[in-house]
């Protein structure tokens, strides 16, 4: 626990930093989704996992967006090489797809399946979305809840996108000249 809990106040202290001392605007607002992650890691030590999921949900999933949307709106389009992005950051996204898949092929070839059977779990759609939400028989409201709020912010992820789209031909459209 003790492990857990230097990690998140680091984690959250030098994204609370990134924030502060960053240049751009645009990677203050991606340290300060680390700081909220970080929050919402210590919502989970604390034992209030639907406080963490609604951390997660509100302040890293849509104040985040509408902050970088905000901050996208206000700036001037601007011309970028995409081949040399693409030629740097190769590597590094190469490195981490093959961490994560060395990293989840040690988990499922560690585990014990010869317990598993095929039909082994819940036969329900319904308990099973209780059962991955942790909602008890008699709390299916909190399930309502939880979908109204993700079609909530899928609409306004669609909404934003509709709105910070540009007419083709009216001039520079998303940073790339005609």
């Amino acid at each position: 626990m003790t492990i857990a809990f230097v990690f998140l106040a680091g984690m959250t202290l030098v994204s609370a930093l990134g924030v502060v001392l960053s240049r751009s605007v645009v990677h203050s607002a991606l340290f300060m989704s680390g700081s909220f992650l970080g929050i919402s890691g210590f919502f989970v030590m604390l034992n209030a996992p639907a406080l963490a999921a609604f951390q997660v949900l509100i302040y890293v999933g849509a104040v985040t967006v509408v902050i970088l949307f905000g901050i996208m709106f206000t700036q001037k389009p601007q011309v970028r090489r995409y081949r040399s992005i693409i030629n740097r950051q190769f590597w590094a996204g190469l490195l981490v797809a093959v961490g994560i898949g060395a990293f989840l092929a040690y988990v499922l070839s560690a585990e014990d399946w010869g317990g598993t059977e095929a039909g082994n779990g819940p036969r329900e759609v319904g308990a099973f979305g209780r059962d991955l939400l942790g909602v008890s028989q008699g709390a299916e409201i909190f399930t309502l809840l939880f979908e109204v709020v993700s079609v909530l912010l899928l609409v306004a992820v669609v909404a934003a996108i509709v709105v910070s789209r540009r007419k083709i031909g009216g001039g520079v459209d998303r940073g790339v000249r005609e």
